[in-house]
Order: C-alpha cells, then sequence, then structure tokens
C-alpha cells in the first residue's frame, strides 16, 4: 500500500482497523467550526464573532495550519513526523469520541478514495 497512491488502498471493512498503523491519520484533516466546538477547543461565539482571533489563538496553539475564508474550513497542523496532533505514540486517537467529522466518515464516505483505506498492518 502506498498512501500517496489511492488505487493501492483495500477495499475498506471496520476489522482493519483493528491492526492498523493509522496511515490514515498523516492525510490532511480538514475540520470545521462546529468539529472545533465538539473537540472543546472553541465555543460558538468565537468562531461565529472572532474567527480572526480564534485563528490567530489555533496557529499559536498548534492546533491548525491554515483557515479558508471562502470555505470556513480549517486545517489541523500535524506533527513533525506528519500525524495528525491527535495520534498517540501508540498511533491511537487521542480525541476518537469527539473527532472531526471528516474522520468519522473516512474512508466509507470521503477521502481520496470512497469506500477505501491506506490500511497498513501493525508490526
Amino acid at each position: 500500500m502506498d498512501i500517496e497512491n489511492p488505487k493501492t488502498w483495500r477495499r475498506f471493512h471496520p476489522d482493519l482497523c483493528l491492526n492498523c498503523q493509522a496511515g490514515c491519520c498523516t492525510l490532511i484533516v480538514e475540520v470545521t467550526g462546529a468539529d472545533l466546538i465538539r473537540l472543546g477547543l472553541t465555543d460558538e461565539w468565537e468562531v461565529t464573532h472572532s474567527i480572526k482571533g480564534l485563528i490567530r489563538r489555533l496557529k499559536k496553539e498548534g492546533i491548525i495550519r491554515r483557515y479558508h475564508f471562502k470555505t470556513g474550513i480549517f486545517v489541523l497542523e500535524q506533527n513533525s513526523r506528519g500525524d495528525c496532533i491527535f495520534l498517540d505514540s501508540g498511533r491511537n486517537c487521542r480525541v476518537y469520541e469527539k473527532r472531526p467529522t471528516v474522520c468519522r466518515k473516512h474512508p466509507e464516505e470521503i477521502g481520496p478514495r470512497p469506500g477505501y483505506c491506506s490500511y497498513s498492518p501493525v508490526g
């Protein structure tokens, strides 16, 4: 499997997640204000009334990389290895119960190749 080449990805089924290295967590993660609220990183007032202040704060905290004013989409920062900032050292999601919508729907509904995943077995 090659994360950069979705043609090499496997058809997704939930059992793959049980022994995967979380390769999907190296993809760029785009989130909405609602996702940031669910994650407990902001509130509705800040999203609707102080977007520039929110952007500045989240960049300073190392949470987001950028914000697209046209679409209202935030891009989460990645760590030095290119992993999602919410991935722990055991390659598990630290915010799984509150994870962004894109993560909830990937790979079944959205992603570079919906219905397929970048499965990479552990070990």
